[in-house]
């Protein structure tokens, strides 16, 4: 009889037990990503009687104590650095005294004064870091925000998405005496580009315009000057192609001396005279032997029929303008074939005069797609900027996937007959920049914006997983610890394998439902109740036995 007063009491204690699990979910309702817990009850069986089925049990006992990972509420903040974890997972945290591991849901995050990720407890936030170029490294450490400034980058490709005017008619030659302009010589039908300073004195005033036709008539005057009356020679412009063709009309052959590689500045020598020898054969204008035959002048900015401008970088972070210039220059069977150059003005290059610093060609086929691109380079070494940095800058142009390429044509600079215009124009230079805010995605990486518009990756958030969740013991401070029944964390990217996602400037409150607690205390109460009522009624039956004898 006895045995019973001890089922009671077993009855109060594990009532007890839930009524102080429920005072717990109720005092961290308001705390950020509290989880709350459930009393898992069990009976006591230790009295067997006579009879397989004649058992009485002997109470009951709390069998567990369970933690209720269910997803809390979201709250909005306005701190980049507040988290919440949208599905399973955990942050995982650093003691850094101790080295200790902790696990998390509560993801109110700052920066301490070193510029570490922390919670409210110092615990630092554990994930990878990226190196200088925004490269995550896969080690776990914790995570620094230093990064304040992002270093220059020069420009070393460009990539023009354009339309030509398949309408623009092949341009006519317009030179301007005096400046550095680019020579073309035609060797037996091949072409070798040079750089050359081409002057006359056959009355054409440094620095002014002229037609081709008007620089043929001044480069026959000069030759015919300087050779006196025992050789004539005609020089005629086609503007069609572009070329000069320089004959000599008398019977004897005879040499014409070019130099491409001097520096004049002014219009007082004769088309140079020192530096190459260039035989031309009797009333052919080209030998076998030697280059003659033809030359091509060409002014960017004069002859161009569509131009735009571009912002590109030198190594220290300063910006120039690259002016890209566009001529008409063929037509033949396969397309329209037309000239680029690239014009550094003078007050962004570094010899202080305007010149053409890269050029080449782009051909279309008859339905207006890229057939094949080329470009050279002047001076050989690249770019040369002012503002003191590093010299011979390259930058590759890049026109699209020519079909030469075996591409379509399509995705960069076609010629159609529309009007010609920049779809699009990229390049990846940019200033220095400083930095202005940070992003954190869905998958926990951390960004930084740049007052230079970039945007950089400095680190990555880590989530830990785990087996068992209900394994997991807690330690305080919302934060848990594995065990042996959780099994060891499993770490990676948010988004991979199970885990959840990574929401910023979002707090995920706690579980507790007060509803369902008062309900569990209603019951919680009773059952406390009615066990007490076991305990007085077996008393009172105890008594009723006493006074039995009187």
């Amino acid at each position: 009889m006895q045995s019973s007063l001890y089922t009671g009491v077993s009855g109060l204690n594990a009532n007890m037990s839930e009524l102080s699990v429920i005072g717990n979910n109720i005092a961290n309702v308001n705390t950020v990503g509290f989880k709350s817990s459930r009393v898992n009850f069990e009976d006591i069986l230790s009295q067997t009687l006579t009879g397989s089925n004649n058992q009485i049990g002997v109470g009951v006992t709390v069998s567990s104590i369970q933690k209720m990972f269910t997803q809390g509420d979201f709250e909005t903040t306005g701190n980049t650095l507040d988290m919440a974890i949208s599905g399973n997972g955990f942050f995982v945290v650093e003691d850094p005294v101790l080295g200790t591991l902790y696990y998390t849901r509560a993801g109110q995050f700052e920066t301490d004064k070193d510029g570490y990720i922390v919670n409210q407890d110092g615990l630092r936030l554990q994930g990878y870091m990226a190196d200088t170029a925004g490269n995550l490294q896969n080690s776990l450490t914790d995570l620094l925000l230093t990064t304040k400034t992002i270093a220059p980058n020069a420009t070393a490709s460009a990539d023009l998405t354009a339309n030509l005017d398949s309408n623009s008619s092949i341009s006519g030659f317009v030179f301007t005496s005096g400046t550095n302009d680019t020579l073309q010589f035609s060797i037996d039908g091949g072409a070798t580009y040079l750089s050359a300073n081409l002057v006359t004195d056959g009355g054409l005033a440094s620095g002014d315009a002229y037609t081709g036709n008007e620089v043929a008539a001044a480069i026959q005057a000069s030759l015919e000057a300087t050779n006196g009356s025992a050789d004539t020679y005609t020089v005629t412009y086609d503007d069609q192609t572009g070329y000069f063709t320089v004959t000599n009309d008398t019977g004897n052959a005879s040499t014409l001396l070019l130099d491409w590689g001097s520096a004049v500045s002014t219009a007082s020598t004769v088309l140079g005279y020192s530096a190459s020898t260039a035989a031309l054969a009797a009333g052919t204008g080209s030998t076998s032997t030697a280059a003659a035959g033809e030359f091509t002048l060409s002014k960017a900015g004069d002859t161009s029929n569509f131009s735009t401008p571009m912002t590109v970088y030198d190594s220290l972070g300063n910006s120039h303008v690259v002016t890209m210039y566009f001529r008409k220059s063929s037509l033949d069977a396969t397309g329209n074939n037309w000239e680029w150059y690239a014009v550094v003005d003078a007050a962004d290059s570094y010899s202080g005069t305007t010149e053409v610093q890269a050029s080449g060609t782009v051909s279309f086929n008859s339905s207006g797609s890229l057939y094949s691109e080329s470009s050279t380079t002047y001076p050989v070494g690249g770019f040369d900027f002012t503002g003191g940095a590093a010299q011979d800058q390259v930058i590759s142009f890049d026109f699209g996937t020519s079909i030469v390429q075996g591409g379509t044509g399509t995705d960069g600079t076609t010629q159609y007959a529309t009007s010609s215009g920049v779809s699009a124009l990229t390049q990846d230079g940019y200033s220095s920049g400083s930095l202005e805010s940070i992003s954190i995605d869905a998958d926990g990486v951390v960004s930084g914006t740049f007052s230079n518009g970039k945007e950089l990756t400095l680190a990555e958030v880590i989530l830990a997983d785990f087996s068992n969740t209900g394994g997991l013991a807690s330690a305080g401070s919302n934060l848990y610890t594995e065990t042996y029944a959780s099994g060891q964390p499993l770490m990676g990217e948010a988004g991979s394998s199970g885990r959840g996602t990574v929401a910023s400037s979002t707090l995920e409150l706690s579980n507790v439902d007060i509803a369902s607690e008062f309900v569990s205390m209603i019951t919680a109460q009773r059952g406390f109740q009615a066990n007490s009522k076991v305990i007085t009624t077996t008393d009172e039956i105890l008594a009723e036995i006493v006074n039995l004898k009187r």
